[in-house]
């Protein structure tokens, strides 16, 4: 990245507790002043690999460096690393002020230091005036705060965030998703959070990193991660996919021609295949064009722009509602059902298709993903 050194480094870590492997071979760069994510389900490792950096688990095998130095066997108050905990983990009896300032009054800063440095910390986190409450008497969102403005007052090089919006309400953790970004911005410090909540770390992240089981499936950008799935895998767990088999016939060029049922369907790929390699086509939701049999026989321009005989028909099962959208739920004549994701458009918020409805569904050409067929 940009050809700096990496600020964070993991060569080949590995995490054992006693029979149980909790992270294998991770090899991951992480630069100043990203904000990456790593993502995955319960127990795929990813507090481990926090803990791991943090210093408060030791390394099985592999080592880890931090701004270029290898900090195995350094304690956690000697790796300029803080680290803001789901629970928070605030001092129940101290002040709002005390609790920011725990930390460098244990590293011995003058009094005058810690009230400049602690008065910053609550400016950058909005909580200026609440310096005498104590934890009690604060929401969980102003809580959250008093946690990250008692990590970042320390100045660390790096700071670690264990889900620290898992335990607020929808509103408020859209909020505070937001803040916690726009404050990495303005402190332009590395930012590396651990979450389950995809929708959270696309929207905060500068990179994301996919755990399973303790192997990174992927990295990258987060449209990246998104729109090119490395594996189905990483498909399945980013976001909602629909999932077509299909044969190779022939190689054009850059682009495979495949049998799909009774169709034959043109698409690119950035991979190589054959003829009679066996594929996973993925689609978004978002990326299917369903219309009725109705719409496509009174509109001969409509028929047209699906090609001729190139779509496949089905059966409206449901419409979900989402506000801003609806989703479509549908019964392809070959048994697979698949749903895509309708927009309303500014002056008609009207469900469109009904249960039951014969319909032609497509899809927008070179949006599609190609995958070697697993199992």
């Amino acid at each position: 990245m940009n050809g700096s050194a990496p600020l964070v480094r993991l060569q080949q870590v590995c995490k054992r507790y006693g029979d149980q492997v909790a992270l294998v071979d991770v090899d991951l760069d992480i630069f100043n002043g990203e904000f990456v994510t790593i993502l995955g389900p319960s127990g795929c490792g990813k507090t481990t690999l926090l803990r791991l950096v943090a210093g408060f688990e030791p390394v099985s095998s592999g080592r880890i460096q931090l701004n270029g130095r290898d900090v195995a066997g350094l304690p956690p108050e000697k790796r300029e690393v803080n680290t803001v905990f789901q629970s928070y983990a605030l001092f129940p009896h101290m002040t709002v002020f005390d609790n920011v300032a725990f930390g460098l009054r244990m590293r011995g800063q003058a009094p005058e230091e810690i009230q400049r440095r602690v008065g910053d910390a609550l400016s950058l986190v909005q909580l200026t005036g609440f310096e005498a409450r104590r934890p009690h008497q604060l929401s969980g969102g102003q809580q959250q705060r008093v946690a990250v403005a008692r990590a970042i007052v320390n100045r660390p090089l790096v700071l670690l965030l264990d889900e620290p919006l898992s335990a607020l309400d929808y509103r408020l953790r859209k909020q505070m998703q937001l803040d916690l970004k726009h404050l990495q911005r303005r402190l332009g410090i590395t930012f590396i959070l651990v979450t389950h909540d995809q929708e959270e770390a696309f929207s905060m992240s500068d990179r994301v990193v996919v755990l399973n089981a303790g192997r990174i499936e992927q990295a990258g950008p987060p449209n990246e991660v998104y729109e090119q799935p490395r594996n189905l895998y990483v498909a399945r767990f980013v976001g909602e996919i629909n999932l077509l088999d299909g044969l190779v016939d022939r190689v054009e060029g850059e682009r495979v021609v495949l049998r799909i049922d009774h169709l034959n369907v043109r698409v690119k790929s950035n991979r190589t295949f054959a003829p009679s390699d066996r594929v996973h086509v993925l689609l978004r939701p978002e990326d299917l064009r369903v219309e009725t049999l109705k719409d496509l026989a009174d509109n001969p321009a409509l028929k047209n722009s699906f090609a001729d005989g190139g779509y496949f028909l089905g059966t409206v099962q449901e419409t979900i509602y989402k506000g801003a959208t609806y989703d479509v739920a549908v019964l392809l004549d070959n048994g697979r059902p698949i749903m895509a994701t309708e927009f309303f458009n500014a002056e008609d918020a009207t469900v469109y298709f009904r249960p039951g409805d014969r319909v032609a569904v497509s899809w927008i050409e070179g949006w599609e993903v190609l995958l070697p067929h697993e199992g």
